[in-house]
Formats: structure tokens, sequence, C-alpha cells
């Protein structure tokens, strides 16, 4: 069994690009897990780790995009940024809701139509990203970068 940091199927007998297939194929196939994992309960936990999905997917991307097709690979690297844009929105919130408890803990008074529209907006923003995480795991962009991969 490989150790936690070490990746299946990379060894030294293959080419950069080759393992860049096998190294970006996991980090996709995590990323779809964690969103499975998101709408099957939908915590600010499992959020914060589809966030850090995105971010190993698109960073990693980075590393290696001189191996890819330059159109598909953009199109997907583009649909990952989106999502992680669109995450770190409600997850500002999860964040802003957690500091204002905080301060009311200080006994500073903070009305509930403030907490009341920091919850509105949350769950609308909540609701959107969820239907962008729909697209994205039916999308063509996701299809095609996965073809490359294989």
């Amino acid at each position: 069994m490989a150790k936690k940091w070490e990746i299946e199927g990379i060894d030294t007998h293959k080419t950069l690009c080759d393992s860049a297939k096998v190294f970006l194929a996991q980090r996709v196939d995590y990323l779809l897990v964690e969103i499975q994992n998101f709408f099957e309960n939908e915590t600010i936990g499992n959020l914060h780790r589809i966030r850090i999905a995105l971010r190993r997917v698109r960073y990693n991307m980075e590393l290696f995009k001189a191996c890819f097709d330059k159109k598909k690979f953009l199109i997907f690297y583009k649909r990952v940024e989106f999502l992680q844009d669109v995450s770190g929105n409600v997850r500002d919130l999860d964040v802003l809701s957690q500091n204002i408890l905080a301060i009311k803990e200080e006994k500073i008074r903070i009305t509930k139509s403030v907490i009341n529209k920091i919850g509105e907006k949350r769950e609308n923003l909540k609701e959107n990203f969820k239907l962008e995480l729909m697209k994205f795991i039916h999308s063509k962009a996701l299809s095609n970068f996965q073809k490359l991969l294989s």
C-alpha cells in the first residue's frame, strides 16, 4: 500500500506527462468523491473538503499544463476555477457567521435581521453552488478532460 503522499501508478520509468495523467486523474476522482459526499451531507466540513479538492486539482493542473491539449485543458481549468470561486463565496459566509457568533459571545448586540440576511444569502449561494456542481459533474468539460487523462 502506498504511503499517504505517494501516488499509485507513478514510477521512475514514466514520462512526466504520463505521470501527470495518473496524478490528475486521482485528483479529479477525489474531487468527484467529495462532491458526492457533499450532496449526501451538506455540512460546512464537506463544503470545505470540496474547496480543498478543487484547489488540489487546479494547482496541480497548473504544474502540468504543458502536457495537455491547450483548448480542452483551459475549458476544464476555467470550470474548476469558477467552482472554486463560487464555493469561496459560500465559505466566506460560513466564516462570517462564525465570527458573528464570537462577537455575540462578547455581549455585542447584533440584530436578528442581520443574522437572517446572512443565512438567506448563504442558502441562496449554496443552492447556486449545488446547481453548478451538478452541471460540472455532467459537463463535457469534465468528460473531455477525463478522456485526456486516460
